[in-house]
C-alpha cells in the first residue's frame, strides 16, 4: 500500500546521479531520459461520480470489450475487487474476483486470454512490496467482458512467480499481444558502488501460465532509461501498452514517458528517444494509473482519492524511426 509520506521522503533523493549499466539497454542511450526536455502539458479535467468504495485507485485500463469504458482496482487492504468506469467520470458497478487476494494490488493490463478464440483478458498485478520482502508475488487473469454485461462475480486464473534476483517492489506491468508479459520495478536500486541503478525490467513468457514448474522466475531482461529516486517524483508507478503495441506509455508521480517499443519482444527502442512530459503541476494527490484512450497520443491518468478527477493529457509518441 502507498502512502502520502513518501512524499516528504522525495527530497532527499534529488539531484543528478551516475548511472550504472543494469543491463544491455542502460549503456548508450541510459540517461537520454533523463537529461531530455520535458514539455509541460495541460489536462482536461473529468470530474468524477465514484462510489466511496474505490478509494484507492491504483490502475487503470481501457476495456477491450466496451469502448469508453475502463477498468479500475484498489491496493492493499482492501477487497479483490473490479471497478467499471466511463470516461465521463461515472462509476458503472464493481464486481468481485473469485480465486483472487489482494495483497497489493497495483497493476493491470490488457492481453490475450489462453487457448484460441481471441478473447481479451484482464491482468491484475498483485505485485506491490513497498519494503521488497515477498516471496513470491501473482498476476490474476479473467475475461474482459461489458459493464452492462457483466454479472455476479468473476473467477480468475492465477500465476505466482518470484523475479530472478529477489525481491522487488512493482507497480508497472505490460502485456504484448502474444501473451508475453513485463514487469518495471518501482523504486530506487543501487548497485555494488552504491549509484542509483536505471529501473528494471523482468519479463515472463504467456508459456509460463501452462507451465508445471513450481518455482517460476521472471528474467531481467532489460532496463528503462528512467533511474527511480533521481529527481522529485521519479518513481515508476504504472504503465500502459499502446493501441498499436509500438508505443510505451510509463507514468512516475511527476512525469509520463511515451517510449517506442519493439512490437515483436515487446522492448523499448533504444534508437528512439521518448517524449516526457512534465504532469507535476496537475496537482494530482498522488498520480499512480496511466491508460490510452486511444492510439493518438491521448492518455487518462488517474489519482488516489475518493473524489479525484480523472485527467486527459495529449503526451505525443516519439517521431517514427526506421521500423
Amino acid at each position: 500500500m502507498n502512502r502520502p509520506l513518501r512524499h516528504r521522503l522525495l527530497p532527499a533523493m534529488l539531484g543528478l546521479v551516475a548511472l550504472s549499466a543494469a543491463c544491455s539497454f542502460a549503456g548508450d542511450n541510459a540517461a537520454f531520459a533523463q537529461s531530455a526536455d520535458s514539455t509541460a502539458v495541460p489536462a482536461r479535467r473529468i470530474p468524477t461520480r465514484l462510489r466511496s468504495d474505490l478509494e484507492e485507485a491504483s490502475a487503470a485500463t481501457m476495456s477491450r470489450a466496451r469502448p469508453g469504458t475502463f477498468w479500475s482496482l484498489n491496493d492493499s487492504g482492501h477487497e479483490p475487487l473490479l471497478f467499471a468506469i466511463d470516461t465521463g467520470g461515472r462509476q458503472l458497478g464493481a464486481w468481485p474476483v473469485n480465486g483472487a487476494r489482494n495483497v497489493d494490488w497495483e497493476a493491470m493490463a490488457p492481453g490475450p486470454c489462453g487457448g484460441t478464440g481471441g478473447r481479451h483478458c484482464l491482468y491484475i498485478g498483485d505485485l506491490g512490496d513497498n519494503e521488497a520482502v515477498r516471496f513470491a508475488v501473482t498476476v490474476y487473469r479473467v475475461a474482459d467482458r461489458p459493464a452492462n454485461a457483466a454479472r455476479g462475480a468473476w473467477t480468475a486464473e492465477a500465476l505466482t512467480f518470484r523475479y530472478a534476483d529477489g525481491a522487488h517492489d512493482v507497480e508497472a506491468m505490460y502485456v504484448m499481444p502474444n501473451g508475453t508479459m513485463h514487469f518495471i520495478t518501482k523504486r530506487p536500486l543501487k548497485d555494488s558502488a552504491g549509484r542509483l541503478r536505471p529501473a528494471l525490467v523482468f519479463t515472463l513468457p504467456a508459456s509460463a501460465w501452462s507451465s508445471r514448474d513450481s518455482t517460476i522466475r521472471a528474467a531481467l531482461s532489460d532496463s528503462l532509461p528512467i533511474v527511480p529516486g533521481s529527481g522529485s517524483g521519479r518513481m515508476i508507478t504504472d504503465a500502459a501498452l499502446a493501441p498499436d503495441g509500438r508505443h510505451l506509455a510509463v507514468r512516475t508521480y511527476a512525469e509520463v514517458y511515451v517510449f517506442a517499443v519493439s512490437p515483436e519482444t515487446g522492448k523499448v527502442r533504444s534508437d528512439v528517444a521518448p517524449t516526457v512530459c512534465d504532469v507535476s503541476k496537475l496537482r494530482e494527490r498522488q498520480g499512480e494509473a496511466v491508460t490510452w484512450l486511444d492510439a493518438t497520443g491521448r492518455l487518462l491518468l488517474m489519482s488516489e482519492g475518493r473524489r479525484e478527477p480523472l485527467l486527459v493529457i495529449d503526451c505525443p509518441t516519439p517521431p517514427r524511426k526506421g521500423t
